[in-house]
């Protein structure tokens, strides 16, 4: 997928999920937007491998694309990074910041799950491919194309949901409230 369609994509299911726990901020949103970029940081003309040609190439050149920051190897380091960040140099504003950061790195590789190529969730362990999928795009495709068209008209909706200050009421998922605590819990075990 191209970024676009990744965050779009991650925006359109992030949001509600979002406006459900009321933790709607600057930067949540922009820690979800971030982590649904991040995994291409190793593909040096992604749109944050053109903005940061240094760590791009580092991660290209060691891990290859669709490596290690397509794995949950990569979930895990930015987990760790991110509540390094977060107990260290966050205020009680940003306390939510990591869960939402590894959500849409997460989400990001959910979304390449489905392409033809696909990813490699165990990497470095890679597993030949016997199966054929039943649903996959091809990025830069028509199916891509179709994809963002739809997540960019839920967007919408769900901004003006947002702006009318209803987004909140077609959300209740108790169920991330319990993720969500199980996350800190885990949180206060890895304090760094």
């Amino acid at each position: 997928m191209k970024y676009r369609t990744h965050l779009a994509t991650t925006m359109a299911i992030g949001l509600p999920l979002m406006a459900g726990l009321n933790e709607i901020s600057l930067i949540n949103i922009g820690a979800l937007g971030l982590g649904s970029l991040l995994p291409d940081i190793d593909h040096p003309s992604s749109f944050l491998g053109k903005r940061n040609k240094i760590a791009s190439g580092i991660t290209n050149k060691t891990l290859g694309h669709r490596g290690g920051t397509h794995s949950l190897i990569g979930v895990f380091v930015v987990f760790i990074l991110g509540t390094f960040i977060q107990q260290n140099y966050l205020a009680v504003s940003g306390q939510n910041m990591t869960f939402w950061l590894v959500f849409g790195f997460l989400f990001h590789l959910i979304e390449d799950a489905f392409s033809k190529e696909g990813i490699h969730w165990l990497w470095p362990y890679k597993r030949k491919r016997r199966r054929k999928k039943i649903i996959y795009y091809t990025t830069g495709g028509i199916g891509e194309y179709l994809i963002l068209g739809f997540t960019l008209c839920l967007l919408l909706i769900e901004l003006r949901l947002l702006y009318l200050g209803t987004l909140n009421q077609f959300a209740h998922f108790t169920w991330l409230n319990e993720v969500q605590s199980k996350f800190e819990y885990l949180q206060r075990f890895c304090h760094l």
